[in-house]
């Protein structure tokens, strides 16, 4: 039997105001693991480089013939993604298509009312897609017969929704086969500017654990609440190979790259003791609080480029109503150790949480305008289906009865669930950008300790934009999104 055909397609937002993307590395991951094991023929279509990403994929559809189309989305991406699926089960109704990432996973009913899918990956994709590409291989058409078999999936069977029971993290991550860089043109990404604010510049991602123990309410889950690492050797092994390639840095994905503080620098002195020195960011955030100067110290002399604090807001209530419990003024500890140190420190906060009064909004804004960041990201809160705080805008009526897959957004998203009247929240979220941002002393320090320089017009440009244009909450969309 010959080795099968696969299509994996990235979908992107139509009309995102994030101007940044980064290589879709969990399919790349899936790629690797069907090549190793399955020495499957893979293609993989990312739809922000492709004029007409309908028409594109398509395209490959007809030249492939593959056996199976596996898409990736976020809630946000979504509409192209069912775009696509109908698109493709319009010319090829045989095709299986399947969908993962986090808008399936977060919630697989939602992404499985549209009957041009087949099924969803719940969590971590490698092991449940490859048994969904064997299994579309070996049964041919009446595949869907055994659909029950998988864990981690869901499908609708007899008008309902079918969800497999949970599958297992994957526990040895050094098992798996470094992403296929090799089957994309990754040097496009280095032309636009990824998670991290260092702007355009040679790049690769990374993930060096997956899962995060924390029970944040407005946490997907994606990775799972255990917490699993690669091995010191795994990542220097995989770091050198990518700087070899040409690229100086490293963005690492993780939810929680330094829960373990033991691994953490292990890690860091491993790069050490190579000789190897990638400007380390970490966009996605670390854990503040459980953060040392140890740990600080290291990440300077390997070579951090920005390290990201998810603060989230600065009232101790709410911090426990998240069940984020984050210590604040450990955070502020944190902060100022590697602000020091000049590594390019940035922040996140979220203003808009259900019961949040004007006062605790207040002091989450002079929290991050008194602290040293040199970088505040200010975001409403997302209330993704099957979290917490999805529930939480339910119970206190606050959530939007004619809310759209697009308005999933990281900026302006209509989800203002506080205490604060629209007109007031729209004010004071300006008053945080611009009361941070038109500070001389902050603004010589982002020069100063910022690895790249050329893009800081370009940044200044896309943040006035994203604050000018944000936009009233609940307004209607423009695009028709389920």
């Amino acid at each position: 039997m010959k080795p099968p055909v696969v299509l994996l397609v990235k979908s992107r937002s139509l009309s995102s105001k994030v101007t940044g993307i980064t290589p879709p590395l969990g399919l790349l991951y899936i790629a690797a693991y069907l090549k190793k094991h399955f020495r499957a023929q893979v293609r993989v279509i990312d739809a922000a480089f492709e004029a007409d990403p309908v028409e594109s994929v398509l395209k490959s559809v007809k030249e492939l013939s593959p056996g199976i189309l596996g898409i990736s989305s976020l809630t946000a991406e979504s509409f192209l993604a069912h775009r696509i699926s109908r698109a493709v089960k319009t010319a090829c109704p045989p095709m299986p298509v399947i969908i993962g990432g986090p808008h399936p996973s977060s919630e697989p009913s939602w992404a499985l009312e549209d009957k041009n899918i087949d099924a969803a990956v719940i969590g971590e994709g490698e092991e449940t897609f490859y048994e969904l590409v064997r299994l579309v291989h070996e049964e041919g058409e009446n595949w869907k017969k055994s659909l029950n078999k998988i864990a981690g999936i869901a499908f609708i069977e007899d008008g309902r929704l079918n969800v497999t029971g949970p599958r297992e993290p994957i526990q040895d991550l050094d098992s798996l086969p470094f992403p296929a860089w090799d089957i994309i043109d990754y040097r496009r990404f280095w032309k636009r500017s990824g998670m991290a604010t260092l702007g355009a510049r040679p790049y690769f991602t990374i993930f060096i654990s997956r899962g995060c123990p924390y029970q944040c309410v407005f946490c997907h889950k994606l990775f799972g609440k255990t917490f699993r690492h690669r091995s010191p050797e795994n990542i220097a092994d995989e770091i050198s190979g990518l700087l070899k390639l040409g690229a100086g840095h490293i963005e690492v994905l993780d939810d929680i790259a330094n829960f373990k503080k033991e691994h953490f620098n292990s890690v860091l002195e491993t790069l050490l003791d190579r000789g190897l020195h990638p400007v380390l960011s970490f966009p996605n955030a670390i854990r503040a609080d459980i953060m040392d100067k140890d740990s600080v110290d290291l990440l300077k002399k390997t070579g951090a480029g920005e390290v990201s604090v998810a603060v989230e807001t600065a009232s101790v209530r709410l911090q426990k109503l998240l069940k984020k419990n984050l210590n604040l003024q450990k955070t502020n500890e944190t902060i100022d150790l590697l602000a020091k140190r000049r590594i390019l420190t940035r922040g996140f906060f979220m203003l808009g949480f259900p019961t949040e009064t004007e006062e605790e909004m207040r002091s989450t804004i002079r929290f991050a305008h008194k602290s040293n960041l040199h970088i505040a990201l200010f975001f409403t809160p997302n209330p993704y289906r099957n979290t917490e705080l999805y529930d939480m805008f339910v119970k206190t009526g606050k959530m939007p009865k004619d809310f759209k897959s697009i308005d999933f957004e990281y900026y302006g998203a209509p989800f203002n669930a506080s205490e604060v009247p629209d007109n007031l929240y729209r004010r004071l979220y300006k008053w945080a950008y611009y009361g941070f941002y038109f500070n001389p002393a902050r603004a010589w320090r982002i020069a100063r300790d910022r690895p790249v320089l050329s893009d800081i017009p370009m940044r200044v440009y896309s943040l006035l934009r994203n604050v000018a244009s944000f936009r009233r909450l609940n307004e209607s969309n423009n695009q028709s999104v389920k």
